[in-house]
């Protein structure tokens, strides 16, 4: 469905307000949600919106804004979010971080208390647009099985970096850690499709080629095997153990009880590449490195060779162009529900 960018930002905007966000940090959620729906992914933009606001009534989410500090030195943070909008924390914290990098050279937000904050990859190009190098991650709640596990053990755990460029713009690399999606397995048992081996184990932690499996109890398996589990506890040790999260089979990333929080922890770090020379320089340095690669002799059936993040961008510049994002039917549907039951429509 074609939606104008501005309706969709200004009908967020309105959802937000009314179950008590404040103007400015309804702004900022909408941004985020809206750049990733623009960016083309599809699974962090709008899709997220109803749940964010279900969660924000059931009072699992809460929206006063009582960040607290924990520690605080001239390079590094820790911050407490008291249980409020991920994705809001997550901007400040980053903001926060720049503002430290911009004075000694790094700038590091480690957060506890929050929730789902969405894609990883809006933080670091936070980054990249200011000619900083940026790097944000999260633990989530349980959802793929370590090497050598039977069942759910440690989180999706999504992890990105972010490196200006000059005529590339920017390299921006945005990952989970499951081999696909759950909504993908879903999505293929729906079609009657069967899965490659290695996507999931079914219940009892044996090995499946049959999606139905997920739903009855299966477990996501991460990329690469042991490489995918070890860059999730990388995850999970920066953003949760260092911070004082919630950590593995504790965290509720997406409660909706009411009065308790997920407690996800976040690691948000920027450098200022500034503070080593000329950052011009650099980034032509990043340009000839993105050259060489895209230059370079290319496999049968391939035209392009593509840099991390630019097939996002180029989406994201076609959009702003025309001032209309394509949105999936099931993405507004959940819009306009949630938008009548709060009476905005």
């Amino acid at each position: 469905m074609r939606v104008q960018i501005e309706d969709i930002r200004n009908r967020s905007i309105a959802a937000f307000e009314k179950v008590g966000v404040s103007t400015d940090d309804a702004k900022i959620i909408t941004e985020v949600l809206l750049e990733t729906e623009l960016r083309g992914v599809f699974t962090h933009g709008f899709m997220r919106l109803e749940r964010y606001i279900n969660c924000i009534r059931s009072g699992g989410i809460k929206t006063d804004g009582n960040y607290e500090v924990a520690y605080d030195s001239p390079s590094w943070t820790s911050m407490d979010g008291k249980d409020n909008l991920g994705i809001v924390i997550s901007y400040k914290a980053m903001k926060l971080a720049m503002e430290k990098a911009k004075k000694t050279g790094v700038g590091i937000v480690n957060v506890r208390g929050s929730h789902h904050f969405g894609a990883a990859g809006y933080y670091t190009s936070m980054c990249a647009d200011n000619d900083m190098v940026g790097m944000s991650m999260s633990n989530g709640d349980i959802l793929i099985a370590a090497t050598g596990s039977g069942e759910k053990t440690i989180g999706n755990n999504p992890f990105s970096y972010a490196f200006p460029a000059n005529k590339y713009g920017k390299i921006v690399y945005d990952i989970a850690m499951s081999y696909t999606s759950d909504r993908k397995v879903v999505q293929m048992d729906k079609e009657g499709k069967k899965l490659p081996e290695g996507w999931i184990i079914d219940k009892d932690g044996k090995p499946t080629t049959d999606p139905g499996e997920y739903e009855k109890g299966g477990t996501l398996l991460p990329f690469g095997g042991y490489k995918g589990y070890g860059l999730a506890m990388m995850v999970e040790t920066l953003a949760a153990t260092l911070s004082g999260a919630a950590m593995t089979k504790n965290v509720h990333a997406w409660n909706t009880d009411e009065n308790c929080g997920g407690n996800v922890g976040h690691f948000f770090m920027a450098l200022d590449i500034s503070k080593l020379g000329n950052p011009e320089e650099y980034k032509k340095r990043v340009d000839s490195m993105i050259d060489e690669i895209k230059n370079s002799k290319k496999a049968d059936g391939c035209d392009k060779i593509y840099y991390p993040g630019e097939i996002e961008m180029e989406k994201l510049a076609k959009c702003k162009e025309v001032g209309y994002v394509e949105i999936l039917d099931e993405t507004m549907e959940s819009v306009e529900r949630i938008e009548k039951e709060l009476g905005l429509r």
